[in-house]
């Protein structure tokens, strides 16, 4: 008997959408135990895959916005990248002020590249050149921040306890992630914020909030890192919240450039910034919970 259209139809959007999720899964596999493996160890090793991963981040934001890869501003960048997780596993210097100084350099190198190579004036050319500064700036600020936040919670922050923290912020943000795909995919009914990303949904963040909030408090008592049960709450109430505006944020991102992945690098994941995105707010809410209590 042959099939009618509607159980045609329904099929067709099954295959892809779980050979989808199977790809999701299998990245994750491999991906996780690296992960975790980097965390345990710490020090150096923790610090140089981060620093990989957020210069692949870097030259995604680079390729969005046209900027090639061996502009100085997008060198500079790199450069300033590298300097401020090594500020941050050494503690050698104020990290603010190797932030702040490297994004001046990037602007400046843009800026002295535009006087150099531009003899007569062309708008074009000079809006170009003044755009990739300012990105490549913004990008230095939006990855090296929370990459030395990253290494301080592992670190001198963290303490004995570091390796704990950082697992329960990673786990807790998947958790969230997780959850609000789950969440949407079966409950969701009203769009979350159809201008930045159409398929999130109200039910979605929810579910999303909710589970990541309860991971926090599971893997509180996982670890056993006792941080005072108010705190522990606050902690539970922020941290999804933060992981989900992280998403909002690179979501606005792409979607002003026209993008729907920053990259195709991880299979049924997109970019290594799709995988970030959550982690840049959602780490750096740890990191001040800690400075804070």
């Amino acid at each position: 008997m042959a099939a009618s259209p509607r159980r045609l139809a329904a099929a067709l959007r099954r295959g892809p959408l779980s050979g989808q999720l199977a790809l999701r899964l299998l990245s994750a596999a491999v991906g996780m135990p690296v992960i975790v493996v980097a965390i345990l160890v710490g020090g150096p090793l923790f610090a140089a895959l981060l620093g990989v991963a957020m210069l692949v981040a870097l030259g995604e934001i680079a390729a969005i916005c046209g900027i090639p890869r061996r502009s100085p501003a997008f060198l500079l960048a790199a450069a300033g990248l590298g300097a401020a997780l090594g500020v941050a596993i050494t503690e050698a210097a104020p990290l603010h002020h190797v932030v702040l100084i490297a994004a001046l350099a990037v602007f400046a190198a843009a800026t002295l590249e535009a006087s150099l190579r531009e003899q007569t004036p062309r708008e074009d050319a000079l809006q170009r050149y003044l755009a990739g500064g300012v990105v490549m700036a913004a990008a230095l600020l939006y990855l090296a921040l929370p990459a030395a936040a990253f290494v301080l919670i592992r670190g001198p922050l963290g303490g004995g306890d570091g390796a704990e923290w950082m697992l329960l912020g990673v786990l807790a943000v998947m958790s969230t992630d997780a959850a609000a795909y789950a969440g949407g995919r079966t409950l969701g009914r009203h769009r979350l914020s159809p201008a930045i990303s159409p398929n999130k949904t109200v039910e979605g963040a929810i579910c999303g909030w909710l589970g990541g909030a309860g991971a926090v408090l599971a893997l509180d008592q996982i670890f056993g890192l006792e941080p005072g049960i108010w705190p522990l709450i606050l902690l539970a109430l922020v941290l999804p919240l933060a992981a989900q505006l992280g998403d909002l944020a690179e979501s606005l991102f792409k979607r002003a450039r026209g993008v729907k992945d920053s990259s195709n690098l991880i299979p049924g994941h997109g970019g290594v910034l799709d995988r970030l995105d959550s982690l840049l707010f959602g780490l750096p809410t740890i990191y001040f919970f800690l400075v804070w209590t």
